[in-house]
């Protein structure tokens, strides 16, 4: 059986953006109904980790199929396409979407764009969900567990130690799965350009409706274009373009939730696109709905833009 809609509980918490991007991290847990659904075609800009608590199903990526156990931990890049297609029984997972700049931002030699290795420099051997078999699994997550204690409990600096705990995930990732690749001596961190980036990207958050181009993220990065394009490729694994237009899409999805009044024209126009031909292809391309079926109701809370 099909089931168009999937009922769900969400529960979340979330380390906000400096600019207007609307955060850094989000943690959140997910209680979906038991159903079916076709595969679509969901991804999205932040880095994903789950946990699964309870429950039986199916994710799928684009080329392969995996089965869902509790205990079991997934990855997912930058716009990596993932779907959840089966629910089977009392299924609760745990999200948690990070921006790369979470990780490299700050300016200290601390937080380094060399944690990510896990998501950029994938060796022949990386699965998408960790081995059941190695036991550094249950100690992923164990801190997923932990930094879902500090969100909701929020003792005295708990962003700070939510930034360690996925630190110390991401080293785990690194040293103890055979995922990453270990012949590359470049240096991937880029750490002159951090601040440089960082601007580009509260440029683009702030001046979504606006348009920009490539050279303005250039000036404002102090960068020539083309290492421009390379730098913000490389600390966040998508190009300058790619990840304005999916910004563009996320404030285009939520206007649409809270019901804003508008034609299709001047969403897009609100959004950064000059005409609904670039808007509609890109809001399928990113969310697998057209705006018109997000409007008429037909965007199930399990197949928004985050929580899949």
């Amino acid at each position: 059986m099909i089931l168009q809609v999937i009922a769900m509980e969400v529960q979340e918490a979330l380390i906000p953006s400096s600019g207007k991007g609307p955060f850094l991290l989000k943690l959140f847990n997910v209680h979906p109904s038991p159903g079916s659904r076709p595969f679509r075609m969901h991804k999205h800009l932040p880095f994903e980790i789950v946990l699964f608590k309870s429950g039986q199903g199916i994710y799928r990526t684009l080329d392969k199929e995996y089965d869902i156990r509790s205990g079991d931990v997934f990855l997912f890049s930058s716009n990596e396409v993932h779907c959840i297609t089966d629910i089977r029984g009392d299924m609760s997972l745990m999200n948690i979407h990070f921006e790369p700049r979470f990780i490299w931002s700050n300016g200290n030699d601390l937080f380094d764009a060399n944690y990510l290795k896990i998501f950029f420099q994938r060796s022949k051997n990386f699965e998408n969900r960790l081995d059941r078999d190695n036991p550094h699994t249950r100690v992923v997550g164990k801190l997923l567990e932990d930094m879902e204690v500090e969100f909701f409990h929020k003792p005295a600096e708990h962003r700070l130690m939510v930034k360690v705990q996925l630190l110390t995930i991401l080293v785990h990732l690194i040293r103890h799965f055979d995922y990453v690749k270990d012949d590359e001596t470049e240096d991937f961190g880029y750490k002159n350009n951090f601040a440089a980036v960082e601007k580009a990207i509260d440029m683009i958050d702030r001046h979504l409706s606006e348009p920009i181009t490539l050279q303005d993220l250039a000036q404002a990065a102090n960068m020539s274009k083309t290492y421009f394009c390379a730098v913000f490729k490389k600390l966040n694994g998508v190009t300058a373009w790619e990840y304005m237009t999916a910004k563009r899409v996320e404030k285009a999805v939520e206007w649409l939730r809270k019901g804003e009044e508008c034609t299709m024209l001047e969403l897009a126009a609100e959004c950064g696109f000059n005409n609904t031909a670039n808007f509609n292809r890109a809001f399928k391309l990113h969310t697998g709905k057209t705006p018109s079926e997000v409007r008429q109701g037909r965007f199930s809370a399990m197949g928004d833009s985050y929580y899949d």
